[in-house]
């Protein structure tokens, strides 16, 4: 078996994905990346949403590296720091539309300007995730889930679905308990 954490990023890179185990490691080198961007915008947005979008941007960096064009880490950064720049501006404005609306008004505001990686991501993976959200989570959970998705807090949520704030925490916490294994591989 290789010693990964002896590998370079490029060795790491480079053929990723015939090998899980460089995926693991390149993903665990560049989390602290993603944890202290998320704490840098996480006074203006969800610090779970932040690192969930700096998980997508980091996968996405990974997925269209090009070794010729520079170094992995600052492409991974700059990868990181833009999404979650824009992150923080898209739940910005979803509060404000939100603040606004009366809560039977509540819909899913599509953003208007999705960056380039948003737009592929979007593409490669909403179906199958719409898919398995729907087969496996309960309606409740779903719905949950997909307000916390849309930038709403849990007492946001409560309001709109009638329900009480613990029963939003559970029910977004077994939500992401099986989204996990579902990112994971696990059934």
């Amino acid at each position: 078996m290789a010693d990964y954490s002896q590998m370079s990023d490029r060795e790491l890179l480079d053929n990723y994905t015939a090998d899980s185990g460089k995926l693991e490691e390149i993903v665990s080198r560049y989390m602290k990346t993603v944890f202290a961007v998320a704490a840098k915008y996480s006074a203006s947005a969800d610090r779970e949403e932040l690192v969930s979008d700096g998980m997508q941007a980091l996968m996405s960096a990974i997925r269209s590296y090009d070794s010729e064009k520079g170094e992995f880490a600052g492409y991974a950064y700059i990868c990181i720091e833009n999404r979650l720049k824009n992150t923080a501006k898209r739940v910005k404005r979803r509060k404000e539309v939100f603040l606004e609306a009366e809560p039977e008004e509540l819909s899913e505001y599509a953003d208007k300007n999705p960056t380039p990686e948003e737009i592929v991501i979007d593409r490669e993976s909403r179906a199958a995730l719409i898919n398995n959200m729907r087969t496996n989570l309960t309606e409740l959970e779903f719905r949950c889930i997909e307000g916390v998705m849309m930038g709403y807090s849990y007492g946001e949520i409560a309001d709109v679905l009638k329900i009480d704030r613990k029963a939003v925490d559970n029910a977004v916490t077994r939500a992401r308990g099986k989204l996990r294994r579902y990112f994971a591989g696990k059934p």
